[in-house]
């Protein structure tokens, strides 16, 4: 890990001190900047990176905004730095790439935080997450120590109660609270037609953070049987399938394949928010860390009656689920859904959180 966090951080001075790339900032009106936005195979994170542009776009005083694409984040700092204003935010990329599972984005939260600390800085609400290594102690104080350097001027968000706690431990600047950002996407998507819905669609992991079985699997498309047509629609895909002239058409074609189906089960948590945003019912299964279960406690399961978590698969368990989150009342309760983003509104306008 130590080699890995060298070769990063020489990687990063070489393409911040020698790249001669500009960014155009607005001299007329204030200017949010959002660094590290994914461009990479990964559905959820791209749906993170749309919902952050989209939702800082509609904020007062009518911010001029614009993504920096992770693999560009470098090559614009200088140009970055040498331009921003008394009254421009840059914003750090959300999701749930803190901690040593994901060390690129957090290498690079690091770096940008620190190249940039005379400016101000606001992270989108994020997940903390150590894997169980031997270096993870050490891993956890040099990030904290890390960020801690831009304490003056940097508010970290987490999206979920046990994320809080950790970075309220380690951090001694502004620490907020908010959902997802993805959820902010909800009474948009409220207002819309609604669609005519059929078929079962999975949305089941296949990497790292996988912790159900082959048999689990062959569980729950026997469960889901009834509903005619499975769609399987995991949201880890190649890198060379992502438009890197329309990042947000993957997440945008994958959240409408949600409005269509009567039924979504998943052990992603970007597929449990989709079901959030999209008013779709949804049976969620935890993954190997706590964001799933924690976004479920913290911001579903006392507001979408549609969504319900379970944590043992089985026929009986499965059966329940779904006629819990497709009974009528359950369904119609979407339109009422809410969430809160204010505390972060405020931190993005300059205001402290609250």
């Amino acid at each position: 890990m130590k080699v890995k966090t060298l070769a990063a951080r020489a990687y990063q001075l070489f393409h911040t001190w020698t790249s001669r790339e500009k960014i155009a900032l607005s001299t007329d009106r204030p200017n949010a900047v959002i660094m590290l936005v994914p461009d990479y195979g990964n559905i959820g994170d791209l749906a993170i990176g749309y919902a952050q542009e989209h939702f800082t776009s509609k904020l007062d005083p009518g911010y001029i905004v614009q993504s920096i694409r992770i693999s560009r984040t470098y090559r614009v700092l200088r140009s970055l730095k040498r331009q921003l204003g008394p009254d421009d935010v840059v914003l750090l990329v959300g999701g749930g790439s803190m901690g040593d599972l994901y060390p690129r984005a957090q290498l690079g939260r690091e770096f940008v935080a620190r190249y940039l600390r005379p400016h101000r800085l606001v992270s989108f609400p994020q997940s903390i997450i150590y894997m169980d290594r031997p270096e993870r102690e050490k891993s956890a104080q040099r990030e904290a120590r890390a960020l801690s350097a831009s304490s003056d001027r940097l508010t970290l968000f987490a999206r979920e109660s046990e994320s809080y706690e950790i970075m309220r431990a380690f951090y001694p600047g502004q620490v907020g609270f908010a959902p997802d950002v993805v959820l902010s996407l909800t009474e948009d998507y409220q207002d819309r037609e609604p669609l005519d819905r059929a078929g079962a669609l999975l949305a089941l992991r296949k990497d790292v953070e996988r912790a159900l079985s082959d048999a689990d699997h062959a569980v729950i498309r026997e469960a889901v049987a009834r509903f005619g047509d499975i769609t399987d629609r995991d949201h880890g895909i190649p890198d060379d399938e992502v438009d890197q002239t329309a990042f947000d058409r993957l997440p945008l074609e994958t959240m409408e394949t949600y409005r269509r189906s009567a039924l979504v089960v998943t052990d992603r948590l970007h597929g449990m928010i989709f079901a959030a945003v999209t008013g779709t019912p949804c049976v969620v299964l935890p993954n190997t860390n706590h964001k799933i279960t924690g976004t479920y406690r913290d911001w579903i399961a006392d507001r979408c009656a549609y969504i319900t978590l379970i944590r043992k698969v089985d026929q009986h368990t499965m059966r329940e689920a779904i006629d819990e989150v497709t009974r009528p009342e359950a369904v119609a309760s979407y339109r009422s859904v809410r969430f809160d983003f204010g505390s972060l509104q405020r931190a993005i306008q300059g205001g402290a959180v609250s």
